[in-house]
């Protein structure tokens, strides 16, 4: 039987306050054998080293949010350097920019995104993009920003084949998540069949984005499987080789152990 990485997955008691633990068991159960668990703010963290300590194969990014850019500052800077220095840190983020809902200005967005870019490259860490009706300003600030140097990911890939040059580029891999397997996500899965394999990973972003077969339900990571059949419905590649390749991506990326 193959298995899969979630490599984007929010598995934290604000979104699984009864069922946590639970939750975890089912995706190890049903063959998820690492996920990536992301912060999406600074300050409260400690539930992120508690995962990370209790679970060999959970680890952890620290990142804050496009939603919550108008909190960044040298302090936060300051918190993120030190935090992203812990054992079991792999990346930086998720952090980016999201014009839709705007929850921050779009200006406090890009400081504190090209900022965390910057700490990803001096401290060589994979940065986790979060990129929603932002893609011309995002590629423009890891273009001129990354210099080439940074690595990283657009975690929930909601693209069209139109940016995948520019991706492609960066040399920056793309990550699918349920989204993927809606009906209507039709430039999604036009660009799932032209991603370079060697440049794809898979997630759930649960408790979100659960896939079109349970769709409706609360996400959990033992769902990306839906996602990893999706794709390989979509590029008429076998379970198996999508499972292999991702897990290889995910873990080129992220500097993670083969368990």
């Amino acid at each position: 039987m193959p298995t899969i990485i979630d490599s984007h997955a929010h598995v934290v008691r604000e979104y699984f306050s009864d069922d946590q633990a639970a939750v975890i068991d089912r995706a190890f159960q049903s063959g998820v054998v690492q996920m990536i668990n992301p912060g999406v703010v600074l300050d409260n963290l400690d539930e992120l080293w508690e995962l990370a300590d209790k679970y060999a194969n959970i680890y952890v990014a620290v990142g804050l949010h496009p939603h919550e850019a108008k909190s960044w500052n040298a302090e936060a800077e300051a918190l993120l350097i030190e935090a992203a220095s812990r054992s079991k840190v792999v990346g930086i983020g998720e952090c980016g920019l999201d014009y839709y809902y705007n929850n921050s200005e779009p200006e406090a967005q890009r400081q504190a995104f090209r900022a965390q870019i910057r700490i990803a490259r001096a401290l060589d860490k994979p940065v986790i993009v979060h990129c929603r009706d932002a893609w011309d300003d995002a590629l423009s600030l890891l273009e001129s920003e990354g210099g080439g140097a940074v690595r990283g990911v657009f975690h929930c890939f909601t693209g069209g084949p139109e940016v995948l040059p520019r991706v492609a580029a960066l040399n920056f891999y793309i990550s699918f998540s349920g989204i993927v397997t809606y009906p209507n996500a039709k430039s999604i899965q036009a660009a799932a069949k032209l991603a370079p394999i060697d440049r794809i990973l898979v997630e759930t972003d649960c408790p979100f984005l659960a896939p079109q077969k349970v769709r409706g339900k609360k996400n959990e990571p033992a769902y990306v499987w839906h996602v990893a059949e999706k794709l390989a419905e979509l590029r008429q590649q076998s379970l198996e080789y999508i499972c292999e390749n991702c897990c290889t991506n995910t873990r080129t990326l992220f500097r993670l152990p083969t368990p």
